[in-house]
């Protein structure tokens, strides 16, 4: 009888766990956040052979949002041409810490950061596609895009 009680028992603990569902939302970065939002930007700019990209992460919800990194890696950017061929990669070739790190970016305020591409930089459209890899509750993924030429 013992043994028949204990199974029971077991098995409802396990029928119990198997119906547990996930309530919670997609924690990626996001642009939107009730009316106010989160605002990647992207600045490229021609430096005689090479293109220099400003970006920043601003704040403009009513709060203080913490962003939070598996890696070292704080974004991603990619060039493509006017053919969609992808030109530049900002992580190709780079090697990453594998550490969880995390910033708060207090209301109002903005994270800037930047990135060159100088090897095949030739005339031409091109669109540079940036998303920012930090983490917030209730937050989605974040990524701008431009089109710029290079003369």
């Amino acid at each position: 009888m013992k043994k028949g009680l204990v199974l029971f028992f077991v098995l409802m603990i396990l029928a119990a766990c198997g119906q547990q569902e996930k309530d919670e939302p997609d924690k990626e970065v996001s642009g939107q956040m009730g009316e106010k939002t989160v605002v990647l930007t992207v600045d490229p700019i021609q430096k005689d052979s090479s293109v220099q990209f400003n970006m920043s992460v601003k704040n403009e919800s009513n709060r203080d949002i913490e962003f939070t990194f598996n890696t070292s890696q704080k974004f991603e950017l990619s060039v493509y041409d006017e053919n969609g061929n992808e030109q530049y990669r900002y992580s190709k070739d780079r090697m990453f810490t594998q550490a969880i790190q995390s910033f708060v970016l207090k209301k109002g305020e903005a994270y800037d950061f930047q990135d060159t591409w100088s090897n095949g930089v030739k005339p031409g459209t091109y669109e540079v596609v940036v998303t920012f890899k930090g983490k917030a509750e209730g937050l989605k993924q974040i990524t701008e895009k431009k089109t710029f030429q290079v003369k």
